[in-house]
């Protein structure tokens, strides 16, 4: 279930803020495994905000990266499941390393909703 501490809307509304009243607003969201993430995960997220913003003139104000919760990647991976909590906090380094911060985020519901 999504809250204030698993969904993290303060990037979205402060994007919010400064788009104009030209183009439509929109959040993409990744979800999958994310064991572990990976730099063509973000970087499929950039290059659709960069695609949608220039082609077709779309305010992307957020997005969310989305990881699986343990029961699912745990029976998928076995040997190689690495556990929700350490999944969300790569998740949060490579945003950071990308410096995407300022309109990227983890959503920590799914992942977090089946510990």
């Amino acid at each position: 279930m999504h809250s204030e501490v698993t969904t993290d809307l303060s990037k979205i509304k402060s994007n919010l803020d400064k788009t104009g009243s030209d183009g439509e607003n929109v959040v993409l969201i990744s979800t999958g495994a994310m064991n572990p993430i990976h730099r063509s995960h973000l970087s499929n997220m950039i290059k659709t905000k960069h695609h949608l913003e220039t082609n077709y003139h779309f305010n992307v104000i957020g997005g969310f990266i989305s990881p699986t919760h343990d029961e699912y990647v745990q029976g998928k991976l076995v040997e190689e499941f690495i556990p929700g909590q350490h999944r969300i906090e790569m998740c949060e380094k490579a945003i950071e390393e990308e410096n995407q911060q300022d309109w990227l985020s983890v959503d920590k519901a799914e992942c977090m909703g089946m510990d």
